[in-house]
């Protein structure tokens, strides 16, 4: 019979449950792979050195559990890292800029004489009820609210009526885009409604593809004779062969590869009394989705001045492996995530606006003039100016005491309610631009080639819009630590600080189950033999 069998058959005097752990505990020292155990077994050294070696495994466990725990909390804050791109994009890759030009100048003289009006008010003038029917609407644009003696508390439809009647032309000429050298830019050009008033816009979705059906047109504003064509916020432009995309696209750099436009100014359509003395226009870039603000942010086109604008795309594209985070973790939202009330597309200012709006009718029970509304939503009259204030106002303080203490404020009911939580797309795309601009000395132009003519007694804006570089840097968002990556920095801070691994694990597992067992079978008791 072999000595194993032996072992095996024979029944030694059981020892008493603490001297078969202890001597389990040096059986398992003696053999692990974890750093610093197998003193603890060493027999014959001074007690000492064992305490200095407990305290030392401790010291390094601890450090071990701080470090990791740091680690998960930084990615549990912030799982998602932005990039760049290691290649620059070319941008006929993405779209030209949408452009929204706002004329500060808001009435034709020849219709209403804002100026004259407001005259006859100063003095006790009464005036027709047409004129102050007119100068109540136009005031609402003109900002001379503190002239306005009624107290309406809505608008009727009428009121886009008169807007629209008593706009001025919008005069522009010289206009040259990409390959064509000269080309009618007017109809380019399409009305749309703002804060300012009538604005006209280039290069912007048709109202169909950005406002929900349920949002109340008016006549032919905000229509784009042509569709979207093989273009998405997200994917880009297709692999499509055609040259004639909409929304359109440059596909060089520089100012004869942009758009140069002029617009002219009469003399006589400048109302100082309304918007003030600053005259000409206003200028703003944005993505072609986007509805515009012209109030938020914009560059002005000075009258007689030659206005030089370039641009460099900034874009940001994310990782579809970041979409199981939470919106708020990755700080983006993807574009069919979020529902909007009015609008069809997600962008960060569309849902700003049907904030504000949700606000503003909330509390004052009806929407300014501007703003999306539906069939039966009232126009907000000269009585509203303050509530519509206080609206805003409060939403803005809600918004930002909100991102500083992460608590709700004012509720909204649930018909109303929306999350004003307006996160960026997560695929993105602005536009940054640095101004030039020089003088015109268009007057002295027109008497030295003896064209005065029609264009005598007119101020002249020339403006030139175009991208800096034929290629941009994107940025990406992608996973702080992907499955592997986070396995990687766990396992590098635990073999760091203790020497454990995937086996030293393993290893336990198999002296707390397999090695028990058979140790029982082989040795008649769960420890096995004395070392």
């Amino acid at each position: 019979m072999s000595k194993m069998t032996k072992l095996a058959v024979h029944n030694p005097k059981k020892n008493s449950f603490f001297k078969n752990l202890e001597n389990y505990f040096d059986q398992y020292c003696k053999r692990t792979g974890i750093h610093g155990f197998q003193y603890f077994c060493e027999h014959g050294r001074s007690p000492f050195e064992r305490y200095w070696w407990l305290f030392v495994l401790l010291l390094s466990f601890g450090a071990c559990i701080y470090s990791v725990y740091w680690t998960y909390q930084k990615w549990e804050r912030s799982p998602v890292i932005v990039n760049f791109a290691s290649r620059g994009t070319p941008i006929y890759k993405i779209p030209f800029p949408a452009i929204t030009i706002c004329p500060e100048t808001k009435l034709a003289s020849e219709k209403f004489n804002y100026t004259k009006m407001m005259h006859k008010k100063e003095d006790g003038i009464p005036l027709s009820r047409e004129e102050d029917i007119y100068f109540e609407y136009m005031s609402m644009i003109c900002g001379n609210e503190n002239f306005v003696t009624s107290e309406n508390q809505t608008f009727p439809d009428e009121f886009f009526d008169v807007v629209d009647h008593l706009k001025p032309e919008f005069q522009i000429t010289n206009c040259s885009f990409f390959l064509s050298s000269s080309i009618n830019c007017k109809p380019l050009f399409i009305p749309v409604l703002t804060e300012e008033g009538v604005c006209y816009s280039f290069n912007i979705l048709n109202r169909s593809e950005i406002f929900r059906d349920t949002v109340v047109p008016y006549k032919d504003y905000h229509v784009v004779s042509q569709k979207v064509t093989h273009w998405s916020i997200e994917g880009g432009y297709s692999a499509y062969p055609g040259i004639n995309l909409y929304p359109y696209r440059a596909y060089l750099s520089g100012i004869s590869k942009g758009l140069t436009l002029t617009i002219f100014t009469p003399y006589k359509d400048l109302d100082y009394t309304c918007r003030g003395p600053l005259q000409g226009y206003r200028v703003l870039l944005y993505t072609p989705m986007t509805v515009p603000r012209p109030s938020q942010k914009y560059f002005r086109l000075p009258l007689d001045q030659s206005v030089v604008a370039s641009v460099d795309p900034i874009m940001i594209k994310t990782s579809s492996s970041i979409a199981k985070y939470h919106a708020r973790k990755r700080g983006c939202y993807f574009q069919n995530e979020r529902y909007l009330k009015y609008f069809k597309v997600y962008t960060s200012n569309n849902c700003k606006l049907e904030c504000v709006t949700n606000y503003t009718l909330y509390l004052c029970d009806c929407v300014s003039y501007f703003m999306p509304r539906e069939n039966g939503t009232a126009i907000c009259g000269s009585g509203k100016i303050k509530c519509m204030e206080i609206a805003e106002g409060l939403m803005e303080y809600s918004q930002l005491k909100k991102g500083l203490q992460n608590t709700e404020t004012i509720k909204l009911p649930e018909e109303f309610q929306t999350n004003c939580d307006c996160l960026p797309l997560c695929s993105d795309l602005s536009y940054v631009v640095q101004t030039s601009q020089t003088n015109m000395n268009w007057n002295e132009w027109m008497v030295a080639h003896r064209r005065l003519g029609r264009f005598h007694n007119t101020h002249v804006s020339s403006l030139t819009i175009y991208f800096t570089s034929d290629n941009f840097i994107t940025s990406e968002r992608n996973e702080l630590y992907g499955p592997l990556d986070f396995l990687a920095n766990f396992g590098g801070l635990i073999g760091l600080f203790t020497g454990v691994s995937i086996l030293s694990f393993v290893e336990l597992v198999y002296f707390l189950t397999i090695r028990i067992c058979c140790n029982r079978h082989i040795y008649q008791q769960w420890s096995g033999t004395e070392l």
